[in-house]
């Protein structure tokens, strides 16, 4: 046997033990009160392969309406190309902090705005330097698979190794804390975390320095 063929042999065997052993799982995510975290973020560092085709050189909307983000939490792989359309009619000007890409543009209006690229893994937050109420997340994944939370908080997820992470923004006053999480069987968990207060998030406004910090 050739060099070339023992190594997609062992690919092979590693790709079937991978889905031979996977099973699936019901997580819900809450807090102390029993509260769901919605669009909760579950990743798994597994080597399972994905379906969907590659998103390299693809671009995700980051829009703004009402002075909000929409969605307030977008979800890309790392390589994507993010537009920032203001689809308000007043002007924003938005920027991150997040060391996987500090960013800034400045005042503008509609969406003559080149889009941009994001290129390292990890949670970049998004803030307005016109409005501090306006928060918003863009979470690049890794290269394990990712699965959010309903409004229940539940998530629907396949296992393979057990080692997971959870995130949520409401997890920390910074945003940024991801919680580790580890599944080793099919059945139902439910997962409790601390939610920081309203007002403890609400008195952090963007520009800081709370942001700086991964």
């Amino acid at each position: 046997m050739s060099r070339n063929s023992l190594i997609i042999c062992l690919i092979l065997f590693n790709w079937c033990f991978h889905i031979q052993y996977s099973f699936a799982a019901t997580v819900r995510v809450i807090d102390e009160q029993g509260r769901p975290f919605a669009n909760a973020v579950i990743s798994s560092r597994d080597l399972l392969p994905v379906s969907d085709k590659s998103t390299v050189g693809f671009s995700a909307v980051m829009d703004q309406m009402n002075k909000q983000f929409s969605p307030e939490i977008l979800i890309v792989d790392q390589g994507t190309t993010v537009t920032f359309p203001n689809s308000d009619n007043i002007r924003h000007h938005v920027y991150s902090f997040s060391e996987p890409k500090p960013f800034e543009i400045k005042l503008y209006a509609n969406d003559n705005v080149p889009p941009i690229l994001f290129d390292k893994p990890g949670i970049v937050v998004l803030g307005c330097n016109i409005h501090d109420s306006m928060l918003g997340y863009i979470y690049v994944k890794e290269n394990g698979r990712v699965w959010t939370t309903n409004a229940q908080g539940i998530a629907e997820i396949e296992i393979a190794d057990g080692e997971f992470s959870v995130w949520h923004p409401e997890f920390s006053i910074n945003h940024l804390q991801r919680m580790p999480a580890k599944f080793d069987t099919n059945r139902d968990y439910e997962l409790t975390f601390s939610r920081v207060s309203s007002s403890a998030l609400n008195k952090n406004t963007f520009g800081s320095g709370k942001f700086n910090r991964q």
